[in-house]
């Protein structure tokens, strides 16, 4: 039983190397322990081991997981996850002529949708601005022929 705990123990941290995510070595320590315990003599049947193994590896999750995890660190990276954000400002194509009291359409990342332009009309073929959105509705503005900002049609 002994050599059986330490072999798991073992095979597990050598897991967390090639399978990352600071679970196996945890698993793998708690074997070890486990092994430990066997070993001065303070277990000895199946049972109490793997519920000893179950509540040490609980407990070296819970207590350090997250000290090991801000240790090692890792990639990460924080984007928006609020898409009408990035496209506020954007040039998109007026596809059906929109005017204050009538909706018009737009085609933005390759779909139409609809828009409405509250400061005057806008012709089909012509450029609007993204202001913002009113549930599926874009409310858009004229373009600046000067921008650049647009995305191209897909």
């Amino acid at each position: 039983m002994l050599t059986t705990w330490i072999i798991a123990g073992v095979v597990l941290i050598l897991l967390e190397l090639i399978l990352p995510g600071m679970v196996l070595g945890f698993l793998g320590g708690g074997a070890l322990i486990v092994a430990a315990l066997i070993w001065w003599g303070w277990i000895d049947t199946w049972t109490s081991s793997l519920t000893t193994w179950f509540i040490v590896c609980v407990v070296l999750l819970v207590t350090l997981r997250g000290f090991f995890q801000r240790l090692v660190g890792g990639e990460s990276e924080v984007q928006s996850t609020d898409e009408d954000v990035d496209a506020y400002g954007t040039i998109v194509e007026v596809v059906e002529t929109i005017t204050p009291e009538r909706q018009g359409r737009i085609h933005y990342r390759g779909a139409p949708w609809e828009a409405i332009c509250y400061d005057g009309t806008i012709e089909a073929g012509g450029k609007a601005t993204l202001a913002f959105r009113e549930n599926l509705v874009w409310v858009v503005e004229a373009a600046d022929p000067q921008e650049e900002k647009s995305i191209p049609r897909s």
